[in-house]
């Protein structure tokens, strides 16, 4: 499924690879020699020829893909511009200054009035004027609705090499034991990947057998400098804005836009992109000829730790209804729009719907953390002639949490569409599950091969029923912005949950400290916190007993025997681990006399000396119990 197979990593890689076989063919033919069968592997020698000059053809390759350089006249031929007129020592001063006029005269106008103008405008002009605009101005001429596609794609591509020399040669400053060394470098290598072709795989249409070929890449969008720096020590640059068109645009009777989620940039774009080629492409690889897919990262995405912030998803959800009504003018007026958003990605898309963006025919929510908390059903979007669908994978803790609202996969009016061998939260365009070929009937018009599910939180994963509560038992009793707050906190626990890394007993630890660190222990005291999480610990060991004992050929009253045993079991286990916790919690009383709470703790073979070491160097008790718990 690889987006761009010409990546000069890979081609060494199979340089390398061909190298190795090449050097066991003299040995093979000394062994022949000896057995007397030399004749028997005469096709050695030319294999050997072949396989040391391939290796030798794919490294020159490989190192020109490291250094691209282009000339905005290469651009401009990579996609059928003429150069002639653009050429000429500011040529395209004229229509650039025309453009600024159509873009003055529309700046208050509605999206799609401002992209028709444009749109008249450029195509007004001719072919060797519209190249010399494109050289004039890429930075405009590319990120503009309305303008032809094929100019934008040109215009961007000069924006990338600029960037991607710009870059180059900051990077060569920067030392490489440096914070800023590995995302800068990975800025460098994904703006290299932009500028290198991808290879498609497409349909003979003489033979009707599968073929290959290479084709530069489009890019709708460009902007390297949008967006926060999300971590100003790890890199100079903002997250950046890009969005890829796979497919004709203007052609395609299915036009998809793909809306992704948290910590997607410019530099880790390429993750992201791919998934439009599971997308477009059929079982067997081919991809369709009558579709398009853009793989639109055209808002700021949130980090982890403001994800419970809904901020983004706003402002993203007005980029998302002006891209959509701008880019309408480049498609065919009977042309199929879906959109598929997943994660974070989901509100940004119900925020751009409840901003008017109606002019589509399909939406798939994927792992979404809610639409909103005004969004309970479909039909409070009222769009009665689009269709909705859902997917929740098991054991994806996203959708569990229910960030920002009631999870769509639960509503009542959704079509809830089956993931089958997906896990988590990122398989759902995986090529080798179920999941994206629902996706691609969606995409497709093809209704009826869509296959649905109806599962419940407990049958999808043990535990998942329990996030959502504990989720739910904070959001209860804190502001939405606290909740947002604590967002950075609870994403990696329920995580740690879903993956088996931790239990609930050891997420008590790490909570207290997050309302600890966030002032909030007044609105979530100790003793609630640690109630209920033992109970949420009881309740998911007495359902994995009940399945286990049931699935090993017990009773069904067997089973409920045991986990009731295990139920209780469970809650005193618990209160092993999270009485010393709401006791020290309680203040100086327990830390006052240390020795006493050691003698406790000492029934489970703790080592007391961490605990007192922490206290001498200044921890509270709770912080110190903690440490003790989880010593490494």
């Amino acid at each position: 499924m690889g987006m761009v197979l010409a990546d000069p990593v890979m081609l060494e890689k199979l340089a390398a690879s061909m190298d190795r076989t090449a050097k066991e063919i003299p040995a093979l033919r000394r062994k022949a020699s000896e057995l007397d069968v030399l004749s028997e592997v005469g096709h050695l020698s030319p294999l050997l020829s072949y396989l040391n000059e391939t290796a030798r053809e794919l490294r020159k390759k490989a190192r020109i893909l490291r250094t691209p350089s282009e000339s905005p006249f290469g651009a401009l031929a990579q996609h059928g511009l003429p150069a002639g007129l653009a050429r000429r020592p500011g040529a395209g001063k004229e229509f650039e200054t025309g453009l600024k006029k159509v873009l003055a005269k529309y700046e208050t106008a509605v999206p799609e009035a401002r992209a028709r103008a444009v749109k008249d405008y450029v195509e007004g002009l001719t072919p060797e004027q519209q190249a010399a605009l494109v050289v004039a101005d890429p930075a405009t001429v590319g990120n503009l609705d309305g303008v032809p596609p094929p100019l934008r794609f040109a215009a961007n591509r000069i924006s990338i090499q600029r960037q991607y020399d710009k870059e180059k040669r900051l990077l060569e400053s920067v030392p490489q034991d440096s914070p800023a060394f590995k995302r800068s470098r990975d800025r460098v290598l994904a703006l290299q990947r932009f500028l290198s072709p991808r290879r498609q795989k497409i349909e003979d249409p003489k033979t009707g057998k599968a073929t290959y070929r290479e084709i530069p890449r489009q890019f709708l969008v460009f902007e390297p400098d949008a967006g926060d720096v999300a971590d100003p020590s790890a890199a100079p640059f903002a997250d950046g804005k890009i969005a890829e068109v796979l497919g004709d645009l203007e052609t395609a009777d299915d036009v998809a836009f793909r809306v992704p989620g948290v910590t997607n940039r410019l530099d880790n774009f390429q993750s992201f992109a791919d998934g439009g080629v599971a997308l477009l492409e059929g079982d067997k690889g081919v991809e369709r000829p009558d579709g398009a897919v853009i793989s639109w990262l055209g808002y700021d995405t949130p980090e982890l730790g403001d994800a419970v912030d809904p901020a983004k998803a706003e402002a993203g959800g007005r980029e998302l209804r002006a891209f959509r009504r701008g880019i309408g003018v480049s498609l065919r007026h009977d042309a199929k729009v879906g959109i598929f958003a997943h994660s974070y990605g989901t509100l940004v898309t119900s925020k751009a719907l409840q901003e008017g963006m109606d002019d589509v025919d399909k939406v798939v929510f994927m792992g979404s953390p809610g639409l909103g908390p005004n969004i309970r059903s479909i039909k409070d979007f009222q769009m009665p002639n689009t269709r909705f669908y859902a997917m929740r994978a098991p054991g994806d803790a996203v959708s569990y949490t229910q960030g920002h609202g009631p999870d769509p996969a639960d509503f009542p009016d959704v079509t809830r569409l089956d993931t089958e061998r997906a896990f988590g939260h990122s398989d759902y365009y995986d090529p080798d599950k179920r999941a994206v070929r629902n996706l691609r009937g969606v995409f497709a018009g093809e209704y009826d091969s869509l296959t649905t599910v109806d599962s419940s939180l407990d049958e999808e994963m043990t535990g998942a029923t329990e996030i959502r509560r504990l989720v739910g038992f904070l959001q209860e009793r804190l502001a939405p912005e606290e909740v947002a707050r604590l967002g950075g906190d609870i994403d990696p626990i329920a995580q740690g949950i879903v993956s088996g890394r931790m239990g609930f007993t050891d997420a008590a630890g790490p909570l207290y400290l997050s309302l600890k660190d966030h002032d909030l222990l007044d609105k979530v005291p100790p003793g609630e916190l640690f109630s209920e999480v033992n109970s949420l610990a009881s309740d998911v060991a007495a359902k994995e007993t009940n399945k286990r004992m049931l699935e090993g050929g017990s009773s069904e009253t067997k089973a409920i025997l045991y986990a009731g045993a295990a139920k209780a079991a469970s809650w005193g286990l618990a209160e092993v681990v999270t009485q010393p916790l709401e006791v020290a919690a309680k203040g100086t009383r327990a830390v006052n006399n240390w020795t006493q709470f050691a003698e406790v703790l000492a029934e489970g073979d703790l080592n007391t000396e961490t605990w007192k070491k922490s206290l001498d160097k200044g921890s509270d008790a709770v912080t110190a119990t903690i440490d003790l718990l989880n010593p490494f």
